[in-house]
């Protein structure tokens, strides 16, 4: 509901439906279909003034009317706006976090101020909301700042009443500030923000504050009243004066003036004299004028009053007619060409002796006083820490303090000796002609110069240049200079650093979202429409679109400790489109902080990562498969970076080397030797094969034995894959290792097995043809055993032991050649045992041996082919019993291993078997004694193996040697 003419809407109104009501006013007066819209006149007046002048509803940017230096020179110099500036900087204290930014325009509607949350001045730049911008009615359309000078009244225009298209995302508040003295308007308070924080006391607040500062400009216009009166009380015409006086203010207001000229009628009941030229208070030359009286000419000189540097009024002084005719008189007597001022001053010159009595008098108290303020003002010229100059209307120097002298390396010497412009930097030089031009017309100048120092370096100078006055006359410069060459690389960068973010903020792909605390989006970037498909009018105002409702109370919690930390916080999520779908995004949350360290708003940079997620998950996948195929080989496989370090090993790699609770990742082989010292070996010598690898450049292969913690060996085949980088530097080295143990055992048993075949293909042929001989040997033996006499007797037997062990190693042969039919049958193993003792003992005793059996009580009846368990017990036995030279113990003892093994442990005393030996034991013809063929133990191997057992030797040298015989029970 309209309230009145200013105010837009009732705070109790709903500004969604007044807006959309608004837009449609808008759209039907443009198009023409609705000349009488439904608005508020003073919108209606200024909508018709639009169209009259050809402002485009469409226009998206008003335009730049200022440029900085002219900003910068504006409210350096402008006396209202440092009047303005505490006002100011109150509302911004006091409503930068309400959404707003305030502004302050100059009659022009340029804005020369302005200020508030950093992302509200971001999403403004859209329009061209900016320092300098014209918001003039007549070049951005109806507007608050604009409307509010062309009515002169104070006005809040919301959302579709403005004119442009563009600017209907906003609600602006404002209110015209007015010369007391003359009624002009100075300039105009603003406060604007989007439409959804739109309400009626923010044109109450702006009000206020151009009330507060026509207040004080109405104490400082009493204060130059004030002192208009002082001047004229000090320079009242006596009563023998023919001439008179009247001072004015600056709207041309006669304060005080000489009672004859209110009789005369040269000044109205309003206070004005009559018939006086339109002019302009400046700091020009002084003004004439006449007019014409039935008594004659009264002639008017105006002179500005000067009062802290600025005209606060001017003083007008009036010749009636009869001094007129008198001076004219004298001037035409005594006038030479071109003097016509010079007879003017020195007509009042004449005067000025009858203005003020006793002057020499005056003339000696301010000497005085002026004497007593010397040394004063020559201390603070001297040791002033800014720099201090003055010069004439020539720009000649006349005189400089030190601290001026240490800015630039001059004295003032040698300063006097040159032209001061040709210190000023060739770029500045131009502009600061100008300044000083500026200067000397009167009006105090703010700007910045560069000059090149005497050694040759630049720097950078912020000079205040302030008019010399002389009895109301301009007769120099002198200005305020401060070194402001670090400030000035200061704000390069943080210029560079601006338009960086605004490049930034067009070219990234990344969308970014600007939003306030209560979550209404501020500025979006095209990236952000792009991605998520909302154009940027579509969600400037509303709520975040983009959460799912799944995630908002999440969401609305990181938010919270974003803004309790302010820190900035960066996470994965899932995020809304338009259309409804949810993509993956990366989310990079940071807030922003005002200059009370407050937060006001967050800038949100998101990145798609569906893609990035879909690979992810592929690559996942496929690592997965990966990971339980290497898991499932049965090789060891293990990856290393180029510097040696472990990155992966499949299940077999940790199995075998003891690491499953082990963090192996990022160590070396020597690092991880320590975990383990039974691995030490096997760890260092895999280094020097890694070193190998990489200067060889290629594949390499070798084999490895790994030790076990249950004494045995494992031998691996490892291969060793380098991987470069293109540059030739070291990448990666995967290694694969495959336990070949059994292979060797194989291989092992398979040349035995050839072994074997051979000696059982020589041995038949031989035991063939050694038997056929043999067989008549004995024959005739025993046919000589009874015909031969006593005495040769012992040769007879001598023959024939000799045969019969022809005949075993024959039948040793024929067992090799062709094993012999077994009978297998349940027997216990200690009786066994006890049968094979009575064969061999009397050889044992014979040689100081003892043999001692200790047998497990309970051992379990095994299968076995009796006679070939006793052939090799004895053959076991035998050789015990032969490398014990010096007699001793052999013990024998049975025992249950595990529960369905049983073991025969045979231990002598005797010399022991070279360790390096071992290994060769059982092999066909391989024997340690003197007169063995190596065929008994080998038989030993075979007929153990054939029952499905093992047999395992130790032996130490000089100690003795332990045989383990391994049987299944049955």
């Amino acid at each position: 509901m309209v309230m009145n003419n200013l105010i837009a809407l009732d705070k109790s109104s709903s500004l969604k439906l007044e807006k959309q009501k608004l837009e449609r006013e808008w759209e039907k007066f443009i198009s023409g279909n609705n000349p009488a819209p439904k608005i508020r006149p003073l919108m209606y007046d200024s909508w018709q003034r639009c169209l009259e002048i050809g402002i485009s509803p469409l226009q998206s940017k008003t335009s730049i009317n200022l440029s900085e230096e002219q900003v910068k020179e504006y409210v350096s110099t402008d006396p209202l706006f440092h009047t303005l500036k505490p006002v100011l900087t109150k509302l911004k204290n006091m409503y930068m976090d309400s959404g707003h930014l305030i502004t302050f325009s100059n009659p022009s509607s340029d804005i020369v101020y302005l200020d508030g949350d950093l992302s509200l001045m971001l999403k403004a730049e859209d329009m061209n909301f900016v320092i300098g911008s014209s918001w003039a009615e007549n070049n951005a359309g109806t507007n608050a700042i604009g409307t509010a000078i062309t009515s002169g009244s104070p006005i809040q225009v919301f959302a579709g009443e403005h004119f442009c298209q563009e600017v209907q995302k906003w609600t602006c508040s404002a209110a015209p500030i007015r010369d007391p003295a003359t009624q002009k308007i100075l300039g105009v308070i603003d406060l604007t923000g989007l439409w959804a924080v739109n309400h009626p006391h923010f044109l109450s607040v702006v009000t206020s504050a151009a009330q507060e500062v026509t207040w004080m400009l109405r104490n400082q216009l009493k204060l130059e009243r004030c002192k208009l009166s002082e001047y004229y009380q000090s320079q009242s015409i006596s009563g023998q004066s023919k001439s008179y006086l009247a001072v004015l203010d600056r709207g041309w207001k006669v304060i005080k003036a000489s009672p004859v000229l209110y009789e005369q009628g040269l000044i109205n009941s309003n206070h004005f004299l009559v018939n006086a030229p339109s002019l302009s208070l400046s700091l020009e030359s002084r003004t004439y004028w006449e007019l014409e009286h039935p008594k004659g000419n009264w002639r008017f000189t105006l002179t500005p009053y000067i009062y802290g540097g600025m005209p606060i009024g001017a003083v007008v002084d009036v010749i009636p007619p009869i001094i007129t005719s008198i001076k004219d008189t004298f001037a035409a007597k005594y006038s030479f060409p071109g003097t016509k001022d010079r007879k003017i001053q020195t007509f009042k010159s004449i005067n000025s002796g009858d203005l003020i009595p006793n002057y020499a008098e005056k003339e000696h108290v301010t000497v005085r006083k002026s004497f007593k303020c010397t040394d004063f003002y020559k201390s603070l010229f001297d040791h002033n820490p800014d720099g201090i100059y003055s010069c004439d209307l020539q720009g000649n120097l006349l005189d400089a303090n030190p601290a001026l002298e240490r800015m630039i390396g001059y004295t003032v010497i040698e300063l006097q000796k040159i032209a001061l412009t040709s210190l000023i930097i060739p770029e500045y030089l131009e502009n600061g002609l100008n300044y000083l031009k500026k200067t000397i017309k009167g009006k105090p100048q703010v700007y910045e110069v560069a000059v090149k120092h005497k050694n040759g370096y630049r720097v950078n100078l912020n000079v205040k240049s302030f008019p010399i006055f002389i009895n109301n006359k301009i007769v120099g410069v002198y200005g305020i200079v401060k070194d402001i060459t670090k400030n000035k690389q200061m704000e390069e960068d943080l210029q560079s650093t601006k338009q960086q973010l605004d490049l930034f903020l067009k070219n990234t792909v990344d969308s970014i979202i600007i939003f306030d605390l209560e979550y209404k989006v501020i500025k979006v970037n095209e990236a952000f429409e792009e991605v998520f498909g909302w154009t940027e009018q579509e969600v400037i105002g509303r709520q975040l679109p983009i959460i799912p409702d799944f995630l908002v109370d999440k969401c609305t919690l990181n938010l919270q400790k974003i803004l309790n930390s302010k820190h900035v916080m960066s996470f994965e999520t899932i995020r809304q489109r338009k259309d409804g779908s949810l993509i993956d995004v990366s989310n990079f949350v940071s807030p922003i902080v005002n200059a009370k360290g407050n937060v006001t708003a967050f800038v949100s940079i998101l990145r798609d990562i569906s893609e990035h997620k879909r690979m992810e998950e592929a690559l996942k996948e496929s690592e997965k498969r990966l990971r339980t195929l290497i898991n499932a080989m049965p090789d060891v496989i293990v990856f290393k970076d180029g510097e040696g370090e472990w990155l992966e090993a499949n299940d077999t790699a940790l199995s075998y080397f003891q690491f499953e609770n082990v963090s192996y990742r990022g160590k070396k082989d020597s690092e991880l030797a320590t975990y383990n010292k039974l691995f030490r070996d096997t760890f260092s010598c895999c280094e020097k094969s890694d070193q190998e690898t990489w200067e060889n450049g290629h594949v390499t292969r070798s084999e490895e034995v790994i030790p076990q913690p249950d004494g045995k060996s494992i031998i691996f085949e490892v291969t060793k894959v380098p991987i470069f980088y293109p540059d030739g530097r070291r990448k990666g080295l995967v290694i694969i290792g495959r336990d070949i143990t059994e292979l060797k055992e194989t291989e092992e048993l398979l040349r035995k097995s050839e072994k074997l075949a051979v000696v059982g293909q020589l041995s038949a042929g031989i035991a063939h043809e050694i038997r056929n001989p043999l067989t008549s040997l004995k024959g005739f033996l025993s046919l000589l055993q009874s015909s031969i006499d006593s005495s040769n007797e012992w040769y007879l037997d001598v023959m024939v032991s000799e045969i019969n062990r022809i005949e075993s190693i024959t039948n040793q042969f024929m067992t090799v050649a062709k094993p012999e039919a077994n009978t297998i049958q349940l027997q216990d193993l200690q009786l066994l045992i006890e049968q094979v003792l009575v064969v061999v003992y009397p050889e044992a005793t014979m040689n100081n041996i003892q043999i001692i059996i200790e047998a497990e009580e309970d051992i379990p009846l095994i299968r076995c082919e009796v006679n070939q368990l006793k052939q090799v017990f004895i053959n076991i036995l035998k050789n015990a019993i032969e490398a014990m030279q010096n007699g001793g113990k052999i013990v024998v003892q049975v025992m249950k291993s595990e529960p369905n093994l049983v073991l025969i442990r045979c231990i002598d005393q005797g010399c022991g078997i070279p360790e390096e030996r071992i290994p060769y034991l059982g092999e066909p013809f391989y024997s340690l004694k003197e007169k063995g063929t190596g065929l008994g133990l080998m038989i030993c191997y075979k007929i153990i193996k054939e029952h499905q057992g093992r047999i395992l030797i130790e032996s130490e040298i000089d100690k003795g040697t332990t045989v383990d015989i391994i049987l299944p029970i049955s």
